[in-house]
């Protein structure tokens, strides 16, 4: 590989989150622990992404900064060539994050007092951005096969056929089941949101890293020129440039571009976060193949360990995304303990209590790590639940 995802980077005095909030997050952790939870990645970041940015510091300004045409175009280039989706450049918003597009859109296109409604297991956020803004989440519990999640179509028409439901939140791939969603099933929801009326915004934050021979499809491709869809995107976990806080919005129409404009939640770009973003749409594509190499190497590596160590437990490779949620309930049918027992080994996962609902017992693994780290992690897992 021309990229060393081996590299163990000291992260150690860097603000970041994934290693210096354990305490204050799980107080069963040791002062010393393995973190596999938030979703950032361990990995360096594409040196054309990195040159890019100091090109920019030697500038030696870093005022407010807007989307060019040029920047615009570098978006819509990758959407054609990694997904065969045309995106005009007038229809990219800025959003200071996905988390804070999901906000602004519950803000902007439905009403306080109206239900939204989303798949569950799910990203914490959308609950919170339904919740802290006077909405009432719906839940439409997705069903678990061996470790492969399906949606129940039966329950969401039901759910989305309420009067009071107004908006669908949908995340593909989906985080944290790892699913990347079929032609059909992408139709299907798009067709049951178009004849119930309901606004529908699709989270594809995680498209670009499938595993090798999967294909994401964004859902608004399926629609085109569809009004009543909006698509997040970002290349922030792609390119593990989360920190620089910037998304790309694809939104159809001029009035509903307008109003998401409008919310208080969007911000402005920074200087540092336009040139790291384009430097990575147009010069880090090697970078990512060889990364999504990697992540199916780690999977590989994750799905045997676990199914000799622990064969109860399971443990599909997800289809997109870096992270994989395993069931345990074979090994404890108290989530509380079961959090005890591995965080107290010195290993920070995450569990079904951060998924809102449907995850109880199952725990989240961040995988996008040096494969000598995440082994060992997994390995003090195993021994902390055959004992």
């Amino acid at each position: 590989m021309k990229y060393n995802f081996d590299e163990i980077i000291d992260r150690t005095g860097t603000h970041s989150l994934k290693y210096e909030a354990g305490a204050s997050v799980n107080s069963y952790l040791p002062p010393e622990y393995i973190p596999l939870w938030v979703a950032d990645m361990d990995f360096a970041v594409a040196p054309p992404i990195l040159a890019a940015m100091r090109r920019r510091l030697d500038r030696r300004i870093l005022g407010y900064s807007i989307l060019s045409d040029d920047y615009k175009q570098s978006v819509s280039c990758w959407m054609q060539r990694r997904f065969g989706w045309q995106v005009s450049p007038d229809e990219i918003v800025f959003s200071a994050g996905v988390v804070a597009a999901l906000y602004a859109s519950v803000e902007q296109f439905t009403s306080p007092g109206d239900s939204v409604c989303f798949l569950t297991p799910a990203y914490q956020p959308f609950e919170a951005s339904v919740r802290r803004q006077n909405r009432k989440p719906v839940y439409s519990r997705m069903q678990e096969q061996d470790g492969s999640w399906s949606i129940d179509f039966c329950d969401l028409e039901r759910q989305l056929s309420r009067e009071d439901c107004s908006m669908f939140l949908h995340c593909n791939p989906q985080n944290p089941t790892g699913r990347v969603f079929t032609r059909e099933e992408l139709l299907r929801i798009g067709e049951l949101c178009r004849k119930h009326h309901v606004f529908l915004v699709s989270d594809e934050i995680h498209a670009d890293l499938t595993r090798i021979g999967q294909a994401h499809i964004p859902l608004a491709s399926l629609f085109p020129g569809e009004r009543g869809i909006v698509t997040c995107t970002s290349p922030s976990k792609t390119f593990n440039i989360a920190g620089n806080n910037h998304a790309n919005i694809i939104i159809p129409g001029a009035e509903e571009r307008k109003a998401f404009r409008s919310s208080g939640y969007c911000g402005h770009p920074s200087a540092l976060s336009i040139d790291a973003n384009m430097a990575a749409y147009d010069e880090s594509e090697d970078w990512l193949e060889e990364l999504r190499a990697y992540l199916d190497g780690n999977f590989a590596m994750m799905h045997a360990l676990l199914s000799d160590k622990l064969p109860k437990s399971v443990c599909s490779v997800p289809e997109g995304t870096y992270l994989s949620f395993v069931d345990l309930r074979a090994y404890d049918k108290e989530e509380r303990r079961l959090k005890e027992r591995i965080s107290r080994a010195g290993v920070f996962v995450q569990f079904g209590e951060d998924f809102v609902d449907n995850g109880e017992c199952h725990m989240r693994v961040n995988a996008a790590c040096p494969r000598s780290v995440l082994k060992e992690g997994l390995n003090r897992i195993c021994a902390a639940l055959q004992g």
